[in-house]
């Protein structure tokens, strides 16, 4: 079906990473677990992004999404993380995109232990196992994932991407809708969606980085997207604050978009 089409249809694609995969058979590929996916890009991912790495399949690590993907521009993802301890980062990958990765996502250090969720869209044209990968201070990468069966051909999506300027002469600007909600611990969730004219986004310059920081200016979270995430889609985050939050947004040409979100005190019920 769509699997063994994926498996041999982006075949080619991947044979730039052999090089990858051979230098990961000479540090012991004996070593890399068994992927409960089955898919036959595994061991490409490993050598391209865990080389050396320790690596586990952690049901702690959920990925959440549609089995079935009818509109493969607006697949929505969510990724559940519950009961890890100091996490680092989370690198959220698709089997059928080289070289991978969708988005790395680096939530405050500083903050305690505690359950994440991260939330967003994702373009897809095949189906493809997509995974989540989360680095703990201990250096161990936990992983989960599942199978996404996306209609469409290739294997490649257009960029995440923002208008060249303000409006890019259509008169409207771009601009970020968000909103943020308490949640227990001293947390926040935040939602936000990057907003601009459907009919420039195919000269939109690709965005580099999203980061979110408080009003004492400290970083508590930083996104770095993938080639195939959705730009529109509602970004979904957990903060280790309920202090007003400021949201910067740049651009491959330098350019910056921004936007403050109030507080999120209010007491929950």
């Amino acid at each position: 079906g769509r699997r063994q089409g994926m498996r041999a249809g982006t075949g080619l694609l991947w044979l730039c990473l052999f090089g990858y995969a051979l230098g990961a058979q000479a540090a012991g590929t004996a070593s890399i677990p068994a992927d409960p996916l089955d898919s036959s890009r595994w061991r490409y991912i490993v050598a391209e992004h865990f080389r050396d790495a320790r690596l586990m399949f952690d049901e702690r690590v959920q990925v959440r999404a549609p089995d079935a993907v009818e509109d493969g521009r607006a697949t929505p993802v969510f990724v559940r993380i519950s009961g890890l301890d100091d996490v680092r980062r989370i690198r959220v990958l698709a089997d059928a995109v080289a070289p991978g990765a969708v988005l790395d996502y680096f939530p405050d250090s500083g903050a305690a232990a505690r359950d994440l969720s991260l939330g967003f869209g994702l373009r897809l044209a095949q189906a493809t196992p997509l995974r989540a990968a989360v680095l703990t201070g201990d250096g161990v990468w936990h992983i989960g994932g599942r199978w996404i069966d996306a209609q469409g051909g290739g294997c490649a999506a257009p960029s995440m991407t923002l208008p060249e300027s303000a409006g890019a002469g259509k008169g409207l600007a771009p601009g970020i809708e968000a909103r943020a909600w308490p949640r227990p611990a001293g947390y926040q969730r935040l939602k936000f969606r990057i907003q601009a004219p459907a009919s420039a986004r195919e000269s939109w310059p690709a965005i580099t980085q999203i980061t979110i920081s408080d009003s004492a200016g400290r970083l508590r979270a930083r996104l770095v997207p993938g080639k195939t995430l959705d730009p529109t889609a509602v970004f979904t985050l957990d903060i280790a604050s309920r202090e007003p939050l400021h949201i910067d947004v740049r651009d491959a040409r330098g350019q910056r978009y921004e936007r403050g979100v109030g507080s999120a005190a209010r007491a929950l019920p």
